[in-house]
């Protein structure tokens, strides 16, 4: 009897071809020997000191993106020099993290090298972003490079979709583009893992999720394998890999950057809750720095959602009245990320600002599920992600699967009225918030990023704490401050409704968690937003 042969499912076959791909991409004398990984990520913060030259880590450990315009500016470094340097940077770190999807060293030298003919040629800088090595979310196109979306069924898409406006302006800036970073399968889960490229360990400890989407940014960002990085964010996709891997991250107003286009036709989302486009960096200087520049550059002339809004010069802000809310006591957070912020609160106060404790406020476990609803509504005859999955019978992964496939399958709306009722809800969530921050007479809003520090893989739950000022379409930034330095008890149990939802508090899992606080204003108070963020930047981390 001859024995049956059990074919390879197709999508893992592709998957494999894919990954080899990319690796070939990364020049021989850079690879990673494997039998050096394991203990490289014992520390993966400390490996390039090991791996790279003097000279790339002078240029990469440059304190911010405009201390390297300075250096490219007066012609003390080459744009091939830096690009060189961040990307040997990036090619370690995607083999330690998994932080890297699309890598075009070959595309990014060149660039550089055009860079350099032109300050040859002219004695100046060609842009505000001449020669800085910036890299972008998978989900943004670039001419030539496939925008996989992590979905083996969209392997070989190079060129299906225009090149995202975003990648246009940014290279009108003067930017260096030379890889595309990890997200989830779907992008609708807080962790970084999909059956293409695998999963985005955390830099800070590889046991602990780099959060998501935009999870290869976080990860890339934290090990300055990139200046800048350029994320979306739709339910804390920019804030969550920021606060996991301790990084700054900004989420401006919907259509304030550009963000079209993605590699997959638009979906339903504009009905009521839209992607926001916005940076990642490791100083508060080069956030406000990358989003005044785009801002500058009118993006509304790239991308049509944009709204025409002009740069608002703000005033120096000297004293802040402060919101603070420590936590929904229906989504109770974790010790640390209270202290974090009792801490932080007090060192403003004693800054001089003035602290206003806002306890009557919408729930944000309401807030979730309406966004929830939102994000699911279908119109019939589109294709979702998930269904472009199923039908390719490619495997969710565990922290999609886990929680029923029903719970993230777009439901195709009965009728209108389901639609409006909604949005109805949402708009009612948008007058609560103004009526708090106008009758607190407050500048700004602290609030936790998410209920706990970075948390194991596939545990992080639900993300109500950011998804709400999508709802709402408030602009939010994320400023790392802290770590945990104190042991608390463990939580004995939940409530049945937060069960499975997101981590119990375990100080063996937490104890060497690093803290951040989220920020908050009104919608399209950007300028607002970065000013005072960059004064309690100030007196937080004493920049």
């Amino acid at each position: 009897m001859t024995p049956s042969i059990i074919s390879e499912p197709a999508w893992k076959s592709k998957a494999e071809a894919k990954r080899e791909a990319v690796k070939a991409r990364i020049p021989t004398e850079w690879l990673i020997d494997a039998n050096n990984l394991k203990e490289l990520r014992e520390d993966v913060m400390a490996a390039p000191a090991k791996l790279l030259t003097a000279k790339e880590l002078e240029i990469t450990q440059t304190a911010s993106a405009l201390e390297l315009l300075r250096k490219l500016a007066t012609g003390k470094l080459s744009a091939v020099e830096v690009a060189s340097a961040f990307m040997h940077r990036a090619a370690v770190a995607t083999q330690l993290t998994n932080c890297g999807t699309e890598i075009f060293f070959d595309i990014g030298l060149e660039r550089a090298k055009y860079l350099d003919e032109y300050y040859a040629k002219h004695g100046k800088l060609i842009g505000p972003f001449h020669g800085l090595p910036i890299s972008v979310k998978d989900s943004f196109n670039i001419n030539d490079i496939d925008t996989t979306l992590g979905i083996t069924e969209f392997i070989g898409n190079a060129n299906k979709f225009p090149q995202a406006s975003m990648v246009n302006l940014l290279l009108d800036l003067g930017a260096v583009l030379y890889i595309k970073t990890n997200i989830p399968q779907t992008m609708m889960t807080a962790d970084s893992e999909n059956n293409i490229f695998g999963r985005t360990l955390n830099p800070n400890d590889v046991s602990l999720t780099a959060g998501g989407s935009s999870g290869g940014e976080g990860a890339l960002v934290r090990q300055r394998g990139s200046i800048i990085g350029v994320g979306t964010d739709i339910a804390g996709s920019i804030r969550i890999p920021s606060a996991c891997c301790y990084t700054y991250g900004l989420k401006p107003s919907s259509n304030r950057l550009p963000y079209n286009t993605r590699g997959y036709e638009d979906g339903p989302f504009s009905l009521g809750i839209e992607t926001s486009s916005g940076p990642l960096a490791n100083t508060f200087e080069d956030l406000k720095f990358f989003f005044d520049t785009v801002v500058e550059k009118k993006p509304w002339a790239y991308d049509v959602n944009c709204s025409p809004s002009p740069l608002i010069k703000t005033e120096p802000i000297e004293k802040l009245r402060v919101g603070v809310i420590y936590e929904c006591p229906l989504l109770p957070v974790h010790p640390p990320v209270k202290a974090a912020l009792r801490v932080a609160a007090h060192k403003l106060e004693k800054a001089g600002h003035e602290i206003v404790t806002i306890k009557d406020f919408p729930s944000y476990d309401d807030g979730w599920k309406v966004a929830l609803s939102i994000f699911t509504i279908q119109i019939e005859g589109d294709e979702d992600l998930i269904e472009v999955l199923l039908r390719a019978e490619e495997p969710l992964i565990k922290s999609l699967s886990q929680g029923g496939i029903d719970h993230y399958v777009p439901k195709v709306a009965d009728n209108l009225k389901e639609v409006v009722k909604l949005l109805r809800e949402r708009k009612g969530f948008c007058q609560k918030w103004l009526e708090i921050f106008t009758k607190n007479n407050i500048d700004v809003l602290i609030t936790p990023p998410s209920p706990s520090t970075a948390p194991p893989h596939d545990t992080y739950g639900i993300a109500p704490y950011t998804s709400m000022w999508n709802l709402v379409d408030y602009p939010a930034l994320v400023i790392p401050y802290g770590k945990v330095e104190t042991t608390y008890e463990a939580t004995a149990e939940y409530e049945p409704h937060l069960e499975g939802i997101y981590s119990k508090y375990d100080p063996e899992v937490f104890s060497k968690g690093l803290t951040s606080i989220q920020i908050v204003t009104p919608r399209a108070l950007e300028e607002k937003l970065l000013a005072a963020g960059e004064l309690i930047d100030k007196v937080l981390n004493k920049v």
